[in-house]
């Protein structure tokens, strides 16, 4: 494959510098014969130092095409087996959020500690945010770029609502999208998809939490639940600390209710990465360059030996010496 592929319209010029070496030989024969005669001088080299010079030819023409291929960036498609894992991080940014059990509040709490886990992130693993009120947004997909998610921490919006079934189903998407999920782990200690979930409320909008739990189990992929705050939820339903807990215990993740930021930032300690394969483009421009320099070696020496060859002559061409006269 080439990264730049349309400089490869430029190897049209290979045709045409092999039309003018045709007819350059061509030409150079014909100027030998018209100004000496076969018979009595030489009129060129012997036929091995005619092919000397040819290939010598070809080798040039080579390596002028090298140019126009090292400008397209040939590159191939390849794999790497990584200790690579993404983390999901999707934060609740429901009106409830503005409480300020934990300090200064409960949103800027789960801020905090986001940011806190991008700083203790190996380097190596892919981060990415998807924020939840009356929808789920997935704002950054699973990436190396730190500065990006911190960004959009930084610009998430509150809103009326908790779909945090469908922050589950949005998170799982961007993992499969990262390539973390292919092949399917065996179990969910094997993944390197993990999500993090901090809310305060157990989901009334969207997807139900039981169904996004389900998804997390095909796939394999652990939950990681922190409940930020107290609140009892509605009456017609389970307490958000059990459908909380529940989800991550079904799925092979940790449940915690905090109540101060150290503790939250504590569960960040248990998310970490596996082994997955990763596509890579190797880049193989230096090759064009090379591949010419050693053309241009070639062809040197072709030249240089075509040079030491005996000049042939007419009637007793290839054996070095003149004819005679008949």
């Amino acid at each position: 494959m080439f990264l730049s592929p349309m400089w490869l319209w430029a190897l049209l010029v290979v045709p045409v510098l092999i039309g003018c070496a045709v007819v350059w030989e061509r030409q150079r024969g014909q100027a030998a014969r018209a100004f000496a005669d076969s018979r009595v001088m030489a009129v060129g080299p012997d036929s091995t130092a005619r092919l000397y010079r040819r290939i010598a030819l070809g080798l040039a023409i080579l390596a002028a095409a090298m140019g126009p291929i090292a400008l397209a960036r040939p590159a191939m498609d390849t794999t790497e087996e990584k200790r690579q894992g993404a983390v999901m991080l999707a934060i609740d940014t429901s009106e409830s959020m503005k409480k300020t059990d934990l300090q200064p509040n409960r949103l800027d709490a789960a801020k905090e500690a986001a940011n806190r886990f991008l700083d203790a992130a190996p380097d190596e693993s892919l981060i990415g945010l998807v924020t939840f009120n009356d929808r789920a947004v997935v704002r950054v997909a699973p990436t190396l770029d730190r500065p990006a998610v911190r960004a959009a921490l930084d610009t998430m919006e509150i809103r009326e609502g908790t779909a945090l079934g469908s922050a589950v189903v949005a998170g799982l998407g961007s993992l499969a999208g990262a390539g973390v999920l292919d092949p399917l782990p065996a179990t969910p200690q094997q993944s390197a998809g993990r999500m993090l979930i901090l809310t305060d409320g157990a989901g009334n909008v969207g997807i139900t939490p039981e169904e996004a739990t389900q998804r997390a189990r095909d796939k394999r992929v652990p939950l990681y639940t922190v409940m930020l705050g107290n609140d009892p939820g509605r009456p017609d339903r389970p307490a958000p600390p059990v459908t909380l807990a529940s989800m991550a215990t079904q799925t092979g993740g940790v449940f915690a209710q905090t109540t101060s930021t150290e503790d939250l930032v504590r569960i960040f300690e248990d998310i970490g990465g596996a082994l997955t394969q990763v596509p890579t483009v190797r880049q193989l421009t230096v090759l064009a360059p090379l591949i010419a320099l050693l053309c241009l070696a070639g062809a040197g020496g072709l030249m240089l030996l075509a040079r030491r060859r005996p000049i042939a002559t007419g009637p007793g061409a290839g054996s070095g010496v003149l004819s005679p006269l008949r």
